[in-house]
């Protein structure tokens, strides 16, 4: 089992992600390796997202 810690410091380290999530949140807290392999998959996918494909670009009518 890994702590909600050891997923931040990963989240960090792998994805560049910094969240304000590890100060309301108890990082000692254990997470089984499904949950912890769980909340790793959601981070990568957050990261592989374009945003600037939601910038406002003026060429749509609204």
């Amino acid at each position: 089992m890994k702590t909600k810690g050891e997923l931040f410091k990963e989240v960090d380290e792998k994805y560049g992600i910094k969240t304000t999530v590890v100060f309301h949140s108890d990082l000692s807290e254990k997470l089984t390796d499904e949950e912890y392999q769980k909340q790793l998959d959601f981070y990568k996918k957050m990261s592989e997202i374009n945003w600037d494909d939601f910038e406002d670009d003026e060429s749509d009518d609204f």
